[in-house]
């Protein structure tokens, strides 16, 4: 199975007659420390009532918390069911025609281009592997004038990790108003690398739009919230064609407390930091693994080819040890030997490496 995205564990377990719950999901980058434990006194506490109300249709109090959060104003932020809500809405409410896609990048704005947005045509920006997937900014600028309607990039990239700096941002951005084209950002992972965010930058402006999720950094995905921050022109259009409640009641709950909630952020920052760089050593002391220097909690991985061993061939071989990796094959411009991990526990991470010596070892006895 060639999958689009990560997380799916539920569909491997079917396909391989394993018992979901045994699986520790490195496909999926989820905080490894898991929910704030204020959400989970909140949910415990009240959640059981508040479940039998109607969610409220206007998010008040997850708008102040972002607010407060992000020192933005209230009506530049749109809640909504993860950011997904937002990038298969995009196409349809701005109309988008030509659009430049800033490559590797997550297979779903593709897809919603694609289903939304029959007409228009995408066009990629390839950051190269001999680059180290570095942003190519001159070359962005250049390829700004060339009469696009939209430009998409997600920061940090997803699956490389790369973080593109903020002053190459601001210069993009700024091309971007100048020529009329929607700078569509993707901010899903930035929670993890603070100070790296134009979020301030997106109530003043006129064609700049970031996307948020509470998914990842705040371990929510099962609940599904996000947000979409922009000018008060744009909020407006997205909020005339949004369904009503949207973000359930557990998710706007489980949301407020986790941004309220300071001392899971600061040690999350910390324990993600700390994991990534032993992981990385991990697996750069595995011969012909190379590892990228990603910044948020996952890490793109390299095959060298003299292993004989492609990213499809190590997933089918990690499944039955229970372990879920993400194959990058459905991502534009990489090869078949690259795969995606999260940084997740310890004891997980450790798992992991063990499980990618074993495999290394077969190969080697394969190869004789």
């Amino acid at each position: 199975m060639n999958e689009t995205h990560g997380g799916d564990i539920y569909e491997v377990a079917r396909q391989k007659g394993i018992d979901p719950a045994k699986i520790i999901d490195f496909s999926a980058s989820i905080n490894p420390l898991g929910l704030s434990p204020r959400a989970k006194k909140k949910i415990l506490k009240e959640g059981l009532a508040a479940i039998l109300r109607y969610p409220d249709r206007r998010c008040d109090e997850l708008r102040g918390a972002l607010a407060d959060v992000h020192s933005i104003p209230e009506g530049s932020i749109l809640p909504g069911a993860g950011s997904i809500e937002f990038i298969y809405s995009l196409p349809r409410v701005l109309k988008l025609g030509r659009i430049l896609l800033v490559t590797p990048a997550f297979s779903e704005y593709e897809n919603a281009l694609e289903i939304q947005n029959r007409d228009g045509r995408i066009h990629f920006f390839e950051t190269r592997e001999e680059d180290g997937f570095e942003l190519n900014v001159e070359g962005l600028l250049l390829s700004l004038t060339q009469g696009y309607d939209a430009l998409y990039l997600c920061n940090p990239n997803n699956p490389t990790g790369i973080l593109a700096e903020k002053e190459d941002l601001l210069r993009v951005l700024a091309q971007a108003e100048r020529e009329k084209v929607w700078f569509i950002l993707d901010e899903a992972f930035i929670d993890f690398v603070p100070g790296g965010s134009l979020l301030r930058k997106a109530a003043d402006s006129s064609r700049l739009i970031v996307l948020r999720s509470l998914d990842q950094f705040f371990a929510l995905p099962g609940l599904r919230a996000g947000y979409l921050v922009s000018n008060s022109g744009v909020i407006d259009k997205f909020s005339r064609v949004q369904e009503p409640w949207k973000v359930n009641t557990l998710a706007q709950m489980a949301a407020v407390e986790s941004l309220q909630d300071k001392v899971h952020t600061d040690r999350t920052l910390a324990y993600v930091r700390e994991e990534r760089e032993n992981l990385t050593l991990g697996l750069q002391a595995i011969p012909g693994f190379i590892p990228y220097p990603g910044s948020a909690n996952y890490l793109l991985v390299q095959l060298h080819p003299s292993l004989n061993l492609d990213a499809a061939e190590l997933r089918d071989r990690l499944i039955p040890r229970g372990i879920l990796i993400r194959d990058c094959r459905s991502f534009h411009h990489l090869g078949p030997y690259f795969f995606r991990v999260a940084v997740r526990n310890r004891r997980e991470n450790q798992a992991l490496l063990k499980a990618l010596r074993l495999v290394h070892k077969e190969i080697l006895k394969r190869a004789g």
